[in-house]
């Protein structure tokens, strides 16, 4: 993959990509998967940890953006101290997801269970099974660690294909790099956000299963509708409600959430078609069920709030002129 080359002929864009960057971003990256890979594994959660407080210490902005979502969904019900203590921890917890996505390179089967615990139960989920018969898609957001999500496609070997829409990075070298570490063997691949939706959906038409993060906010131009998150019309993903109502197949939310000892357990809910009327207004139908699966999210963010991503401008659009309960980043209809 070659990086993209801009107009502007200035020293730095040269050298921002030049093909001299680009290696050394690939090179620099995997150089610390190998250094990553060969650490203990009891070292992972103390670095994450350490690494996420000097982000949350260094990085200003997301400070800001998390302070100011924590206190426009709780209100007061937090204090100062707690939403301090809420968002570092979430940033540590980020932390860990990446370096951990280093340390199980090169990912097997044996290495994913020794970080994760599966569900027994899902041999039994006759949705589970139509999943694994007709492909579908998978919805996860920012909680937990979200890259293990990538790995169940080792776990799971007799799943369809996999196809995950990533979010592009800044240098199509930091994309190639972790394209390589995210494609865990054959049957799944990594697709950028440009032409992403088409893509899903043709993956899912083939049989295949398409894997989404769905928690940021997404412009109207791509989509995008205000559904209820976390108490706020926010500007959600309208893309797993429509490929299953174009292929009929199944939508499961899924979420690696962390346990004692470092570890994680994957959790994966019902079929968020299950019981919606197939009759009458396909907009309402395809509404139905992204309130359903905005309602995972709050009943999981609420409960253990340090395990989402606060630092993620979430309201980035709001649907009122009045600023009201949104924080002051949130602009009204910015994409209009």
């Amino acid at each position: 993959m070659a990086p993209s080359r801009p107009t502007s002929r200035s020293f730095l864009h040269r050298l921002r990509y030049s093909r001299v960057t680009h290696r050394l971003t690939v090179g620099g990256l995997l150089a610390a998967t190998r250094v990553m890979s060969a650490l203990p594994a009891r070292w992972i959660a103390p670095l994450g940890d350490a690494l996420g407080t000097v982000l949350w210490l260094t990085a200003s902005r997301w400070r800001r953006t998390a302070r100011q979502n924590l206190r426009a969904v709780f209100g007061d019900q937090l204090d100062h101290d707690e939403r301090r203590r809420i968002a570092r921890e979430a940033a540590r917890g980020a932390a860990r997801a990446a370096l951990l996505l280093l340390h199980i390179q090169p990912l097997t089967p044996e290495r994913y269970r020794k970080w994760v615990d599966l569900p027994e139960d899902l041999s039994d989920d006759p949705s589970f099974d139509r999943l694994r018969q007709r492909g579908g898609v998978l919805v996860s957001g920012h909680v937990g660690n979200w890259e293990l999500l990538l790995g169940t496609r080792v776990a799971f070997p007799d799943v369809p294909p996999v196809t995950f829409l990533a979010e592009a990075a800044p240098h199509a070298a930091i994309n190639e790099a972790l394209a390589r570490l995210r494609q865990h063997g054959d049957g799944l691949e990594a697709i950028f956000r440009e032409g992403g939706a088409q893509a899903a959906s043709a993956a899912v038409r083939k049989g295949g299963i398409a894997a989404l993060l769905v928690d940021r906010n997404v412009r109207r131009s791509q989509g995008g509708v205000y559904v209820p998150f976390l108490g706020l019309e926010a500007r959600t993903t309208p893309l797993p409600a429509v490929i299953a109502q174009r292929h009929d197949v199944p939508v499961h939310p899924m979420f690696c959430l962390p346990i004692e000892g470092g570890r994680y357990r994957l959790w994966v809910g019902p079929d968020l078609t299950q019981g919606l009327p197939q009759d009458g207004d396909p907009h309402a139908w395809r509404r139905a069920l992204l309130v359903r699966l905005n309602d995972i999210f709050e009943e999981l963010i609420r409960a253990r709030p340090e395990l989402w991503a606060w630092s993620i401008k979430r309201y980035k659009a709001r649907p009122t002129v009045e600023l009201g309960r949104y924080p002051p980043y949130s602009m009204h209809e910015p994409d209009r």
